[in-house]
């Protein structure tokens, strides 16, 4: 039996909290669950999340997928989305038009049934403090709310890890490189060209000069 459910996206962020699970629970104590909720970068994600488990020496990541009765920019090909924007600007900018209403409350309360099923006794989740201006669901005060409301629907004990909540993308960074998390297997873009980062989304923008801030 497991001790540590991860939510991996494939993304920076999450393989960062999975690198911090491995090194609290061990490799024989840590399972990956992956969300397929209609995201434009589902295939890229997907195989970011698996190079990164089959380097930590995991099992592939349990796939779930979520069909919502409604999308948006992150779903629809054919939605623009911002590009070209600073740091400041995407900081500045209030909910974010990325924003997906309901995902992190349908994927954490699918992940606690999934640990209560299987006997987890915690679960990792990586929202960080440059997130929260634009995600409403990457906050703390929504994570501490529904960790209570999680567990006392399930009538457990699971608590939910944030370990990354008061950092900054550059903080992540830094801690990733302690934790020598395979940068080179991460993905974090809103609209892959090619199967590629595009460059110039939101994601991509933050990523590239957490990356080149921290070496």
């Amino acid at each position: 039996m497991t001790e540590a459910l991860v939510l991996t996206s494939g993304g920076m962020d999450s393989a960062v909290c999975l690198y911090i699970a491995l090194a609290e629970h061990g490799p024989d104590g840590v399972e990956a669950l992956f969300f397929d909720w209609g995201q434009r970068a589902v295939a890229e994600e997907l195989g970011a999340a698996r190079n990164q488990c089959r380097e930590a020496g995991l099992a592939e990541p349990v796939s779930i997928r979520l069909d919502f009765p409604y999308g948006g920019p992150l779903t629809d090909d054919s939605a623009s989305l911002p590009t070209g924007r600073t740091p400041s600007e995407i900081g500045s900018a209030g909910v974010a038009r990325t924003f997906f209403p309901g995902r992190n409350i349908v994927m954490l309360a699918y992940a606690y049934g999934l640990a209560a099923a299987r006997g987890h006794q915690v679960i990792y989740f990586g929202p960080n403090a440059d997130d929260a201006a634009g995600y409403p669901d990457c906050r703390a005060d929504f994570v501490k709310s529904l960790e209570v409301a999680c567990r006392q629907g399930t009538d457990s004990g699971i608590s939910l890890a944030v370990p990354l909540i008061e950092m900054s993308k550059a903080d992540i960074v830094r801690e990733g490189n302690r934790l020598r998390v395979p940068w080179d297997l991460t993905f974090s873009c809103y609209s892959p060209v090619d199967g590629r980062h595009c460059g110039r989304c939101d994601s991509c923008v933050l990523r590239s000069l957490a990356l080149s801030e921290e070496g």
